[in-house]
């Protein structure tokens, strides 16, 4: 399938992988979209496992949110990659994230044949419960608790109160 050139895919596929980036931005506006996008490049492009990648979200939901995404992001890249792979014609999609991560593939599939591609895809699919998706607080607690030796802390982190609310009803009706 030869998929016309898209100035907004090509945004995405234009953002640098080298470093940190930080999407910043409101409700609605395509964050959990371009952290996918990203994610998938670097598992494509990079060749990284989703182990090696870290997405900190601010929220509870919104990890979950991105979670559910990059689940099935990855699930689509690998089934595309099997189609590419089986040298199924590909019908032209009016879906954004389709025509977006099959971009992304067919840029790889220059420098990587296609049943590798799709191998890692689907390794990756597979892996999709040991990615790094966590909130701010989240992350914060689990570097505590795995380097609780060099940072004089407990071993198990103490609990976090998004509120003290509770905590000073429950010592008032003490």
């Amino acid at each position: 399938m030869n998929v016309e050139r898209d100035s907004t895919a090509d945004s995405y596929l234009d953002i640098e992988l080298d470093g940190v980036q930080l999407i910043e931005a409101s409700a609605g506006t395509g964050k959990t979209f371009t952290l996918a996008t990203l994610v998938t490049r670097l598992v494509v492009e990079r060749g990284l496992t989703l182990g090696q990648i870290l997405a900190v979200t601010f929220t509870e939901a919104a990890t979950q949110a991105l979670r559910a995404r990059l689940r099935k992001r990855l699930a689509l890249a690998a089934e595309l990659a099997q189609a590419l792979l089986a040298d199924h014609a590909l019908a032209a999609t009016e879906d954004p994230e389709t025509e977006l991560t099959l971009r992304i593939l067919q840029r790889q599939l220059v420098k990587e044949d296609a049943a590798s591609l799709h191998a890692r895809l689907r390794r990756a699919e597979n892996e999709m419960d040991l990615a790094s998706v966590f909130t701010i607080h989240g992350f914060c607690a689990r570097v505590l608790s795995e380097y609780a030796l060099q940072t004089g802390q407990a071993f198990d982190a103490p609990e976090m109160i998004g509120s003290e609310r509770e905590l000073h009803e429950e010592l008032a009706a003490d």
